[in-house]
């Protein structure tokens, strides 16, 4: 396809300047953009409320059958696209507008924006998925501009120098989107983790990680070039570690001690927050904003909180939880009250139940920069 959009980008104008060819292919490509970075902000604005739908089972197995489904598409079992018809409306639509000229190249690359192909379909959805539970609006935007930056660089480059660097087209193109396949598959993995719970995830990472390299194997053993024999040590290799989870489960190996957590108290109001404030008798408090749908909070949970010099630190200081994982109206209350945007945030307030500002923590700190952090707020 590239070839045949690369025509109608330069309007069938077959003596064009290399810099006025490359201006098209960029108009173009920053058209199609425009179209993936409204869909990003869109999905980004409603991002805390998606959050918060997916601690729901039938969410997350619901979108996990469909994420399966699409990869099942990336390895050939069947085609995503849209309707014949919208996508004929759409073609009409770009083909009306007139190819050479900035502006009509422009507008035919934002309606090209629009017609998902079955290529992009399922890399677009998870995208899409890890935008919405990010609530990010930078982000958003700016991984669908990226995305289609990325699209488009192949036609720029085909637009200015022709088919010359075009890699050829052969079964490796297959074996590309069967790899896609696989990624996508990590999605219902993330997801289902939620659900199943750690050691099951761990066990559903294990079986991914399997399949993966024991494809990849299985597909250099076709290949007759020396290199493909490191590469098929190191894929041997990567499944048999992979496999380590799914081995310990299945011949009953000791699971490791778990680690010491923090003790939190649970808060759930504005009123709560201000009664615990009150009893903490001179001590300072620390707030951890939690929710389920969070990973950066998890990754506290497990990384950073377990951590014996973090909990040293912390020894002196009274522990405050607040769980927003439902994303109640009461949740919502606390969030503005304390002009809390996203999670992970944790709050610090001083002897006398005032906040410093100056100390909050916003994303995730492992445990040597939390510890450090801890430091430096002490007078």
């Amino acid at each position: 396809m590239y070839p045949l959009i690369s025509g109608i980008v330069l309007g069938g104008q077959k003596r064009l300047s290399t810099a006025r060819a490359l201006l098209l292919a960029f108009i173009y490509v920053q058209g199609m953009a425009l179209t993936y970075t409204a869909l990003g902000l869109v999905v980004a604005a409603a991002g805390l409320q998606f959050q918060a739908a997916l601690q729901l089972p039938y969410v997350l197995i619901g979108l996990s059958v469909l994420f399966i489904l699409l990869a099942l598409s990336m390895f050939g079992l069947f085609t995503l696209q849209l309707p014949s018809s919208l996508q004929t409306r759409l073609t009409l639509m770009s083909n009306k507008r007139q190819g050479g000229s900035p502006g009509g190249v422009f507008a035919m690359g934002a309606i090209a924006g629009l017609i998902c192909s079955p290529c992009t379909t399922a890399p677009l959805s998870a995208i899409l998925l890890y935008i919405a539970q990010s609530g990010n609006l930078w982000l958003g935007g700016g991984t669908l501009y990226l995305y289609a930056l990325g699209m488009g660089l192949p036609l720029i480059l085909v637009t200015v120098f022709g088919n010359r660097l075009l890699p050829k087209s052969g079964p490796w193109m297959a074996h590309v989107k069967t790899a896609f396949g696989f990624v996508i598959l990590a999605l219902p993995v993330f997801l289902l983790e939620r659900v199943v719970g750690e050691p099951w995830g761990l066990r559903l990472w294990s079986l991914l990680g399997v399949a993966f390299f024991s494809w990849a194997f299985i597909t250099s053993l076709g290949g007759t070039r020396p290199w493909l024999r490191i590469v098929q040590i190191v894929m041997l290799g990567a499944a048999l570690v992979s496999a380590r989870p799914l081995q310990d489960w299945a011949f009953d190996a000791p699971v490791a001690q778990r680690q010491s957590h923090l003790q939190f108290t649970r808060i759930h109001s504005v009123d709560e927050l201000n009664q615990a404030l009150a009893q903490a008798k001179g001590k300072p408090v620390m707030l951890d904003l939690y929710a389920d749908w969070c990973v950066a909070c998890k990754e506290f949970e497990k990384y950073t909180f377990t951590s014996p010099e973090v909990q040293q630190a912390l020894k002196e200081t009274v522990l405050l939880q607040v769980d927003v994982t439902k994303n109640s109206a009461r949740d919502a209350a606390l969030l503005k009250h304390l002009q809390v945007l996203g999670l992970p945030t944790i709050l610090f307030f001083n002897e006398q139940g005032e906040e410093q500002p100056a100390q909050r923590v916003t994303g995730f700190m492992d445990a040597a920069a939390f510890s450090a952090h801890l430091r430096d707020r002490q007078p």
